[in-house]
């Protein structure tokens, strides 16, 4: 299979401002901050078409508090990946390509591979705010807006790799990890040199 790889456009933002409107209404009282991130919150830079959304909470104990009204709301819960990411609860918006519905839940033995009966059309992350795998998600968003150098690198990079057959969607992430993991130290050091900064100035 090949990932579908679009170039930039604004109504990626629409798409992000919608969504949140409707999570608000979900997790009304849980979280204590939303944000746009991926590559569709990064102007100029082409993406699968897929809004990603982080969603910050005050501290664990509401990870998971978020579940039941999340997938109430429509949202396949991926709790597949939690042994790797307990940090984090993954929910997806999914789009059916063949007669099979939705899920409720991917659960941590089930098999899942985008594209095959499913397409996503929004990730929402959820973690504890300004925690590290909260700020690393903000940081090399900020970092990809900053540093046009970084990101039309990154866009050629996901370009090639859209032209490429994969037979796992996991292989297109390894194919970019390198890549992402480097920045994202890069983007870390220069976010927190911003902060210190700004707490100086």
């Amino acid at each position: 299979m090949k990932i579908q790889f679009e170039e930039y456009t604004s109504t990626w933002v629409e798409d992000y401002r919608n969504e949140e409107r409707a999570l608000i209404k979900t997790l009304d009282g849980l979280f204590v901050s939303m944000d746009h991130i991926g590559s569709t919150s990064v102007p100029g830079l082409g993406a699968k078409p897929i809004i990603d959304i982080l969603v910050g909470l005050k501290d664990e104990t509401y990870l998971d508090r978020v579940i039941a009204p999340m997938m109430n709301s429509g949202y396949t819960y991926f709790k597949k990946y939690e042994t790797d990411m307990p940090y984090r609860r993954l929910f997806v918006k999914l789009k059916p390509i063949t007669d099979t519905p939705s899920p409720e839940i991917i659960d941590v033995d089930d098999e899942y591979n985008t594209g095959e009966f499913f397409v996503p059309l929004v990730n929402i992350h959820v973690v504890v705010k300004d925690t590290h795998h909260w700020t690393r998600h903000i940081a090399f968003r900020n970092f990809l807006r900053t540093h046009p150098d970084v990101k039309n690198k990154y866009y050629e990079l996901k370009r090639s790799l859209s032209q490429q057959e994969f037979s796992h969607h996991l292989e297109y992430n390894e194919a970019k990890n390198s890549f992402v993991k480097e920045n994202e130290q890069l983007a870390l050091t220069w976010f927190q040199n911003q902060a210190e900064r700004d707490n100086n100035s």
